[in-house]
């Protein structure tokens, strides 16, 4: 009966009464099956180990406080909010906490300690029978998988990788030119996301996706991302997960239909474009003439005993970058245009700092990555921008370890799912201060400790431990590129600075409908 949502106990009644046993005996179940919910509901609420944390009320008797609001898209503030009344550590369901605590954060996702991930990330087991690093449980197996992939993702590859992120960010301007000669505002969440789109097609299959070319969302996969996404992470605390939508009886039901599975349709053309790559190295067997790409070091790993993975791990891991490489990506450099484009001191003071770099250079190419680097202005505003939406904004879900968690005095038991929202740490007043919530990119520029501290604590990439965002270094290159690109060559107005989009949760905090309108600045002809 504990199990029953509001939905199964009508059903439950209905049935009693149509059924043949005697009156009495049904009103004796019907009285005996209560008794045993509200011992149940009362012992979540007033004798659960957990019982002692705050929270709403709601959320001690079951998950569906915490999953209506996944549900509904609007986690991103409503974890914000809760934590502002009930204080660093909240119970979202009866047992889930989360908390918001620095030295909580070291004991959760930091080197050397890194608690093991709970249950709900396997909705992100990839169904082609390969295992995905992120999803994996298992810290040994973790390890490796990571270890066999990291080298693609290290700052040094990704530079090597730059020219071919360059040739998508040149479209990207000339593109946007178009459309500032015309007049007409453009919708960055658009562009921004066909740019990020691109980029990770050049990495992962070996040429764009063609989002930019066609200025179009090519066989609609950032829509379908984007509904797998929501699907997958909300999915996840239920009995089966994405099992239920996934298995083959629920797939042959809705072929009957006749609805198409994109994903699917997705997966078959990624396999094509693996597939002949893979071919063309065993071809060539090293000999030909090698594409320094993402997917180049994927064909080249090694299993456990050395030999070559199999496809299926390659292909696991070209549609993990795609899935997870361009939306964070793209949702990132929208936080950077909307927190510079609001504030004019902020907007005149960057672009003052990228026309001189340009100037006194005198670039003839567009301006590299490490170029940026040498822009303390440009490191601190878009460092801040991501502080304050992070790109992911669910619950980080970790078990307490053995010897259980104190937050704020407050003990939590081993084993309790516990979890930190990167947007709702980055606000946390012991790290930042009381200005927390207010965009200063000066905090950055204090001093050198300082600017490593704040880092040390920053959880826009998942924090700094060994399951931090593997692909941040690729969305460092894009955001420091595009912003200092964008600011050269046009001058950037949001056409509506009260309410520039809309957000929607879905693991990522995606904001939608952003208009911008953009004026090309004639003086500063494109590099592109």
């Amino acid at each position: 009966m504990a199990m029953l949502d509001k939905m199964e106990v009508p059903l439950l009644l209905k049935h009693l009464r149509t059924s043949t046993v005697p009156a009495h005996s049904i009103w004796t179940v019907i009285a005996s099956l209560s008794c045993t919910l509200l011992g149940f509901l009362i012992y979540r609420a007033y004798l659960h180990p957990l019982a002692n944390i705050p929270g709403p009320f709601a959320a001690k008797l079951s998950g569906s406080w915490r999953n209506t609001r996944y549900w509904r898209g609007t986690w991103h503030d409503d974890i914000v909010e809760v934590h502002k009344k009930y204080g660093p550590v909240v119970r979202i369901a009866p047992n889930e906490v989360s908390v918001v605590d620095q030295q909580a954060m070291k004991l959760l996702y930091g080197h050397g300690f890194n608690a093991v991930k709970t249950e709900w990330y396997a909705t992100w087991d990839p169904p082609i029978g390969a295992p995905a690093f992120f999803a994996v449980r298992d810290k040994k197996l973790h390890s490796f998988l990571r270890k066999r992939v990291s080298g693609a993702y290290t700052m040094s590859s990704i530079l090597r990788y730059e020219p071919l992120i360059q040739e998508c960010l040149n479209l990207l301007l000339r593109r946007l030119k178009k459309y500032a000669a015309l007049g007409r505002p453009v919708n960055m969440s658009d562009w921004t996301n066909a740019f990020a789109f691109d980029v990770v097609g050049q990495l992962a299959y070996g040429s764009p996706l063609g989002h930019l070319e066609t200025e179009s969302d090519v066989m609609d996969l950032r829509k379908n991302i984007f509904n797998l996404f929501f699907l997958s992470a909300n999915m996840g605390h239920y009995v089966g997960q994405m099992r239920n939508l996934t298995n083959p009886f629920t797939q042959r039901v809705v072929a009957l239909f006749g609805a198409r599975n994109p994903i699917a349709e997705f997966q078959e053309w990624s396999e094509a474009q693996v597939r002949a790559r893979a071919d063309a190295l065993e071809k060539e067997d090293g000999k030909g003439e090698s594409r320094s790409d993402m997917l180049e070091h994927f064909l080249n790993m090694k299993d456990a005993e050395g030999n070559r993975v199999r496809f299926e791990e390659v292909l696991s891991e070209a549609l993990n970058l795609v899935g997870a490489g361009a939306d964070t990506t793209s949702i990132a450099i929208r936080a950077c245009i909307q927190a510079i484009c609001s504030r004019k001191a902020v907007y005149k003071r960057l672009q003052a700092e990228i026309d001189e770099y340009y100037d006194k250079s005198e670039l003839t190419e567009p301006i590299t990555y490490l170029q940026c680097q040498t822009l303390p202005y440009l490191i601190a505003v878009t460092r801040e921008a991501m502080r304050l939406l992070p790109s992911i904004t669910y619950q980080l879900l970790r078990h307490a370890p053995d010897a259980g968690l104190t937050v704020d005095g407050k003990y939590i038991p081993p084993g309790t799912h516990v979890g930190m929202s990167p947007i709702a740490q980055n606000r946390d007043q012991k790290v930042w201060g009381d200005d927390a919530e207010e965009f200063r990119p000066e905090r950055w520029l204090e001093s050198e400790a300082k600017s490593r501290y704040l880092e040390s604590n920053n959880m826009t990439f998942g924090g700094s431990g060994p399951r931090m965002c593997v692909g941040r270094n690729i969305a460092l290159v894009e955001v420091h590129k595009s912003i200092a690109q964008l600011m050269r060559h046009f001058d950037m107005e949001i056409v509506n600075e009260e309410k520039p989009w809309h957000i929607t949760s879905y693991w990522f905090a995606y904001q939608h409908d952003f208009m911008v309108q953009l004026k090309f600045r004639d003086e500063h002809p494109l590099l592109a």
